[in-house]
């Protein structure tokens, strides 16, 4: 279990330092993201937390902290992602910008080594997947991590629209079914 732990941390730090942001247009200067924040909420009142991904000195400073997400086994969650600048004071929602522009963005989920199923829940405003807030099943107990990619401009048509536009941040939660 150790091994998972350090194989899941030197992955999320990989991940970091492929960490970019999206552009407001081409004159400016790229939005920093320094947080990603999971809130997981079971129906029936079982859970209703915030995971926190952190790097707040950015790509190639200090390693991000990252909260380990817990979940019970055979239950469905909610789970909706918040995206901040907190390099700022006061701390910036990008989350409101980024949907003002659903149409421009997808957010993409893949469990690894963990029994999740993740389920669309909501959609731009051409009926295509936008998926900030989503649907966790969870499956028998494991332990992984959930990577959570934005892209923003992607070819929502196409047969694989996560691998279409660009990454504006991939982050991984270690996470635990038990």
């Amino acid at each position: 279990m150790k091994s998972n732990i350090l194989k899941i941390s030197a992955f999320a730090l990989l991940l970091s330092l492929a960490f970019t942001a999206c552009k407001k247009d081409e004159t400016t200067e790229q939005e920093v993201i320094t947080t990603v924040v999971a809130r997981i909420f079971a129906a029936d009142g079982s859970l209703d937390q915030s995971f926190e991904w952190n790097d707040l000195d950015g790509p190639g400073g200090n390693a991000p902290t990252i909260d380990n997400i817990i979940l019970a086994a055979n239950k469905t969650y909610n789970c909706t992602i918040e995206v901040y600048d907190r390099s700022t004071t006061p701390d910036r929602d990008i989350t409101l910008e980024i949907d003002s522009e659903k149409a421009e963005h997808l957010f993409v989920y893949t469990p690894d080594g963990v029994n999740i199923t993740v389920s669309s829940s909501d959609t731009d405003e051409n009926g295509k997947p936008f998926d900030r807030v989503v649907v966790w099943q969870t499956g028998t107990a494991s332990v992984g991590s959930m990577t959570v990619v934005l892209k923003h401009e992607p070819d929502k048509d196409a047969a694989n629209p996560a691998q279409t536009g660009e990454t504006d941040f991939e982050v991984a939660f270690p996470v635990r079914i038990q």
